[in-house]
């Protein structure tokens, strides 16, 4: 029996560096040319999980996470049957952790970029829950204050939130579902979760959906570049819209700007610094959202606050700090101390602790930061 599929995987594994980004290229033993990582597939398998193998076996680099997912798919021409090739890019951190075996990215952070390739969030629930990673949590009450406050304001009853860096949705789920991420954490790492095939979790999801609807009126929608991630979120009913796109590259199609063209408040728990002002600034032309930012002490929000001065906003802090996740390692927190220090951010009896820390910053058009900051300081964290 046949078991290859009519597709075929090109990939490029690269890694950023305090230099840039390098790509990885490999010479054929058997010609004289220099390509990627190339492949068939297999069937019943994805694009991505054949890229997954070819990098593993052809280039030895273990669990890449192709996160911006699928580049480009093309027709092969002259293959019998039609056979498609599919362009992947491979992220791999730029050194990797003695202790854990896994990357660490260009920040000094543990990579697990390749819980977000999954189908499904029981990797992400898996792999997070052992780091205690609870910010999701800590900012479900400032998120709903915030939207308390826009509701008021502005007198619209179903409100458009973008969650920037939203993965499998996790921030819509806390807000619509009405659970802790305690309880999430405990669902999906449970034996009789873990037992059930895709098409069973799926369905168990939207019931989750389904019994909880009505409950709160928000529209819910995903900014990712993990396409397995958002395809999730929006098929279990958590977002209502995806938006799949790389907005630090390129600026949004016509249909995706439609999308942000609607949104009225954007929040994200951790991906700032990750992406920078060229995202942000992309999500604010237009609507001008109000904004909600839990951005890690490592990095510097002044470049976003500087960004969206230009487009009308004020910005503010709100008092405190917020535990993220543990360090994964010892030499996970070497490095992020090594990079606070760097920064001038002092960070005794936080991260010396063995916790990354989390500021939040609020954005807002028409100068009246200071003002909303004032009053999510009120605020108590769950």
């Amino acid at each position: 029996m046949n078991d290859r599929a009519a597709f075929q995987v090109l990939v490029l594994p690269y890694r950023q560096t305090a230099q840039g980004t390098e790509f990885a290229l490999f010479r054929r033993a058997d010609a004289d040319c220099w390509q990627g990582v190339a492949g068939g597939g297999e069937a019943g398998k994805s694009p991505l999980q054949a890229a997954r193998r070819e990098t593993a076996e052809e280039a030895g680099l273990p669990h890449p996470a192709c996160r911006t997912g699928l580049r480009s798919a093309l027709p092969v021409r002259g293959r019998t049957p039609p056979c498609t090739a599919t362009l992947l890019l491979a992220s791999q951190g730029s050194t990797t952790s003695k202790e854990t075996g896994m990357p660490l990215d260009s920040t000094g952070k543990i990579s697990f970029d390749h819980i977000y390739a999954e189908p499904d969030p029981r990797s992400f629930f898996g792999t997070l829950g052992q780091v205690d990673y609870l910010i999701p949590q800590l900012a479900k009450p400032y998120f709903s204050k915030l939207i308390e406050e826009y509701r008021a304001e502005r007198g619209v009853a179903e409100p458009t939130v973008l969650d920037v860096g939203c993965s499998y949705g996790v921030n819509a789920v806390l807000q619509r579902c009405n659970v802790t991420i305690d309880q999430l954490y405990d669902y999906y790492t449970g034996p009789d979760v873990l037992a059930l095939d895709h098409e069973a979790l799926l369905a168990a999801d939207r019931g989750r959906v389904r019994s909880h609807a009505g409950t709160e009126d928000i529209r819910f929608i995903g900014l990712d570049n993990s396409g397995p991630a958002l395809a999730y979120a929006q098929s279990a009913g958590f977002i209502d819209a995806t938006i799949h796109a790389d907005l630090e590259q390129d600026d949004p199609t016509p249909e995706q700007q439609d999308l942000l063209d609607g949104v009225d408040l954007v929040i994200s728990t951790g991906c700032v610094g990750y992406v920078t002002d060229k995202t942000i600034a992309r999500v604010a032309h237009g609507s001008r959202p109000w904004m909600a930012h839990f951005v890690l002490r490592m990095f510097s929000y002044d470049p976003v606050a500087a960004r969206l001065a230009e487009l009308g906003y004020q910005s503010a802090g709100v008092d405190g700090v917020f535990r993220q996740r543990r360090f994964a390692s010892a030499e996970e927190q070497t490095q992020i101390l090594d990079k606070l220090s760097s920064a001038g951010v002092d960070p005794e009896g936080l991260e010396t602790d063995g916790w990354l820390y989390a500021q939040l910053y609020i954005s807002r058009p028409a100068g009246a930061a200071t003002e909303l900051a004032t009053v999510m300081n009120a605020v108590s964290p769950s």
